[in-house]
């Protein structure tokens, strides 16, 4: 992407991290492939952690939305520069996510593995915002 083709308030953030998604332009086939049974035995084990993956990554958004609601309005004026440093390195991982979201035009995502990306992200934004 040119550079001229950027937002203004994208310059000076990491475009190139890959997120694990890819914009396609039709939902993935319903079509399920042929499986062989010996293949699927050791799933199990993959599909417990997929599992247990998402279920703290559920967890984790739950304790953000928490505080959220347990903040309900912010009265004082931001003038500690350590805060305000705290929120540019906040923006630096949420805004090129989602404006490589908001990229492309195609109508579906494909993003595969985003539970342990995801998971990667939050702990970072929970490294800034809880020290």
């Amino acid at each position: 992407m040119a550079n001229k083709d950027i937002p203004d308030f994208m310059r000076g953030f990491d475009l190139d991290n890959d997120w694990g998604f890819t914009p396609v332009s039709s939902k993935p086939s319903d079509d399920k492939p042929a499986i062989d049974p010996k293949v699927v035995e050791g799933t199990n084990i993959e599909l417990s952690k997929v599992k247990s993956d998402v279920s703290t990554i559920k967890s984790m958004m739950n304790e953000i939305m928490q505080i959220v609601n347990d903040k309900e309005t912010v009265t004082k004026e931001i003038t500690d520069e350590e805060t305000k440093q705290k929120f540019k390195d906040i923006e630096k991982i949420v805004l090129p996510f989602l404006y490589n979201l908001s990229k492309s035009d195609e109508p579906y995502i494909h993003w595969p593995n985003r539970g342990p990306i995801i998971k990667a992200q939050i702990e970072k934004i929970l490294k800034l915002t809880r020290g």
